[in-house]
């Protein structure tokens, strides 16, 4: 029997940059992508609606940015671990985001491998 995989949700304005992602998360062993965002309110419910274990939240998208995503997703309680990715990688936003409980905050000019290693690194620890 194989280990449940982890479940994620992403999350960012830019269509191109999901279909990088989840062509990028499809090689990683132990890791499905089972639902996609446009925004902070489609994240949210996404995240109610499909229940991933982890989410990529971009921080700037238009209607409910991701700050207020992860703000909401924490208040209602949802068990996702939340990796922020971001074009605004300035401490202000990283301390916001880490304080409003994300558990990454990632420079998107890092590349998707840090993301990937964070996500094998949850897949090869059995946490979905």
């Amino acid at each position: 029997m194989s280990p449940t995989p982890v479940r994620v949700l992403l999350a960012d304005d830019s269509d191109l940059l999901r279909a990088l992602l989840r062509e990028a998360i499809d090689e990683v062993e132990g890791v499905e992508v089972v639902a996609e965002a446009a925004d902070g309110a489609q994240a949210v419910a996404g995240v109610g609606e499909h229940r991933p274990g982890v989410v990529v939240l971009d921080l700037q998208m238009p209607g409910m940015n991701g700050l207020s995503a992860l703000k909401a997703l924490r208040e209602s309680r949802a068990a996702a671990r939340v990796i922020m990715l971001t074009n605004h990688a300035d401490d202000v936003y990283r301390e916001a985001c880490l304080e409003a409980g994300a558990d990454h905050f990632l420079d998107k000019s890092a590349g998707v491998e840090r993301v990937l290693d964070i996500l094998r690194e949850w897949a090869q620890a059995g946490w979905a």
